[in-house]
């Protein structure tokens, strides 16, 4: 942020008692981080241009000079999410795992913001980071043996099969108290699940518990496929 300073030679107003405040020079990181603030404390349907604009210290409108609506603001904050993806992992020689590794630590990035990830995982970011990250995997899956074409559709498979489950595990997450109970007594009747009486739970008990579950069933689901694309791969070199 600048300000012009206002020395002993400059002109003052005709009353003499008013003074412009500065005016605050907005960036999109700047704004971006004040967005996360307020989707962290509250939630993303409290996320509106001209709030953003009043938690600067802004005129709305600059806001409106990095971002056209709230849409295109959100797919940035997405885009973030997947700088962060690219960020928590370490890569290794084994495309298997670095496949894994980058499905996990997308979800993980997604989840630590359940209420984003409800409006922006099923959409494409447009930004480079979301174009980094598809680029390693299909990368992976290259070096695995599939030719270009099928290292596309496999990427696309397991991409939008996590996305699709993250999705859904954030829904459960927004659901109410006695939903989450209703959702998770019936998933150990169902299934058998190692789930304690939801009844004795807390909220953040609860919490814990549904995402536990539902990382148990994202585990089966991507080890699941990764086996099938390590078994496939192989006969494909010979």
């Amino acid at each position: 942020m600048s300000a012009r300073s206002v020395g002993s030679g400059s002109r003052s107003s005709s009353s003499g008692s008013r003074s412009a405040s500065p005016r605050k020079l907005l960036s999109r990181a700047l704004i971006l981080d004040a967005a996360f603030a307020i989707v962290d404390a509250d939630d993303v349907n409290e996320l509106t241009m001209s709030r953003l604009g009043r938690g600067l210290g802004a005129d709305p409108s600059a806001v409106y000079r990095h971002f056209r609506n709230k849409d295109e603001l959100l797919l940035a904050m997405a885009d973030v999410l997947m700088d962060e993806v690219i960020a928590s992992f370490e890569a290794v020689d084994e495309p298997i795992e670095n496949l894994r590794r980058t499905i996990w630590a997308m979800r993980t990035a997604y989840l630590r913001r359940p209420a984003l990830a409800r409006a922006v995982s099923a959409r494409f970011t447009g930004g480079p980071s979301e174009a980094r990250n598809v680029t390693i995997m299909i990368e992976s899956m290259q070096r695995l043996g599939y030719d270009r074409d099928e290292a596309i559709a496999r990427t696309r498979a397991i991409a939008e099969m996590s996305l699709g489950h993250i999705i859904m595990t954030a829904d459960v997450l927004a659901l109410t108290l006695p939903q989450q109970v209703f959702d998770l007594d019936l998933a150990r009747h169902y299934y058998a699940a190692p789930i304690a009486p939801t009844e004795a739970l807390t909220r953040a008990e609860l919490l814990a518990a549904a995402r536990a579950d539902s990382d148990t069933v994202f585990h089966t689901m991507i080890e699941t496929f990764l086996r099938g694309l390590a078994t496939d791969a192989p006969k494909k070199r010979r």
